[in-house]
């Protein structure tokens, strides 16, 4: 149980590479258990498997999803997977967890296209299975955005991303003539998804932006309460308010009646003083 509870754990804390990894581990167990191993690799139905019969993909069109997720033999899972697991280590690098999930998904879904398409027109029939046209697709697009970016390979030493590319790049391209020509156009497919959305991302055009989950708009603005100011009063003597004008009062009055002239010194003064 404790074996179990961590790998529970593992894939709960894991980035979405590492989740694709223990689905892709799941799946192949179950492939196991439900089919025939034969001639050294598993025996998928149409149903499942993309055939590049298109009548087959039209009637069965959920397997341009689920062939990427099936794997034919051990070798081809463990290759595969270990190959995920360092790409997306440099893809998260560069870029972010919505990229890879486009690249990745949308690697599979061109390449099956591809694949179909290659078969109508050169009359090829056969099934295809693997996420190998995913993977490259993420590894591409690392190597397009980053060709001159060093890599350590074991007892190899240091390379140039782009060196590694071109190397997978010519194998794809001198094994279009063996039994596995579907497979390796689906790579080539792949990988030019992941070319196209690096040059994409040079030029400042994010294609996964339309995958993007719109957060609703927020007011910006907050509603501001202010107090009313209260307004201060200083507390006098009324006499003392009404003195001086009690004291025009009675200047003006003089003067209506006897005129200016009937006015003390001190009063005009007073009067000149207060109009200033």
């Amino acid at each position: 149980m404790s074996i179990l509870n961590e790998i529970k754990q593992q894939y709960k804390t894991g980035d979405v590479s590492q989740k694709l990894i223990f689905i892709n581990i799941l799946v192949f167990i179950i492939s196991a258990l439900c089919f025939s191993f034969v001639a050294n690799q598993f025996q998928y139905p149409n149903w499942l498997a993309l055939s590049s019969n298109y009548y087959d993909a039209l009637r069965f069109p959920w397997t341009v999803f689920t062939y990427g997720f099936l794997h034919s033999k051990p070798i081809h899972l463990l290759f595969n997977l270990i190959f995920l697991y360092y790409t997306s280590t440099l893809f998260y690098t560069f870029f972010t967890t919505r990229h890879f999930l486009t690249v990745y998904f949308l690697g599979s879904f061109f390449a099956g296209l591809i694949f179909v398409a290659f078969g109508y027109f050169f009359n090829y029939t056969n099934l295809i299975v693997g996420a190998s046209a995913s993977i490259m697709a993420v590894f591409m697009a690392v190597a397009t955005f980053a060709p001159n970016y060093s890599i350590r390979l074991p007892l190899l030493g240091y390379f140039k991303i782009w060196h590694l590319a071109f190397f997978y790049i010519f194998l794809d391209i001198a094994q279009l003539l063996t039994e596995n020509t579907g497979g390796h156009i689906a790579h080539l497919s792949g990988g030019l998804v992941g070319f196209v959305f690096a040059m994409l991302m040079k030029k400042g055009i994010d294609i996964s932006a339309i995958f993007a989950v719109k957060k609703k708009k927020t007011s910006t603005f907050k509603k501001v309460y202010k107090n009313n100011p209260v307004k201060k009063y200083q507390s006098v003597r009324v006499s003392d308010v009404n003195f001086t004008q009690r004291q025009i009062d009675e200047i003006l009055e003089k003067i209506s009646k006897s005129g200016y002239e009937s006015l003390t010194k001190e009063e005009k003064e007073f009067l000149f003083a207060a109009n200033k």
